[in-house]
């Protein structure tokens, strides 16, 4: 199964493939007033407006750093009761694909309630690398300002 590795603080992450639509390149983003630090902005997605969010914001508490290898990558978030949405993830050193097994990530031995899009994690021979679900990055609050109901689900 093919992932896309990223960097935070010299720590690897990585998101399956099967979740990401599309990898681009850093573009303007229309910062939101006070809006969570982690919500980098909106940017022009297709004709349409996206939300993205500052990865290394939310898991390290810094803004990432705006690189080369910094990319927004366009997830695919369900939302209840509504269709499924994307967002955007502002992430650092986004530029390698790695081929690995499912069935050999492992549980991670810890339980963060607080970090609920870290998942199982696996070993090579770089060291460990940590899986992200990123239908867990938002809470329900983030997701209800983001994508309110009232706005048709579109």
């Amino acid at each position: 199964m093919l992932f896309l590795q990223f960097i935070i603080n010299k720590t690897r992450y990585v998101l399956a493939a099967g979740n990401v639509i599309e990898v681009a390149p850093l573009v303007p983003l229309q910062k939101q007033p006070n809006a969570p630090a982690y919500i980098a902005g909106l940017m022009n997605y297709r004709g349409g407006s996206l939300p993205v969010i500052d990865v290394a914001q939310l898991f390290a508490g810094h803004d990432a750093a705006l690189r080369l290898s910094s990319r927004i990558v366009v997830v695919k978030l369900p939302v209840p009761e509504q269709k499924v949405r994307c967002i955007g993830l502002l992430l650092e050193k986004a530029t390698e694909i790695l081929t690995l097994e499912e069935a050999e990530f492992t549980a991670s031995g810890l339980e963060n309630p607080q970090a609920p899009y870290l998942g199982k994690v696996i070993m090579d021979r770089q060291g460990m690398l940590q899986l992200v679900s990123p239908q867990n990055i938002l809470s329900t609050m983030d997701v209800e300002l983001l994508f309110p109901a009232t706005d048709g689900g579109q």
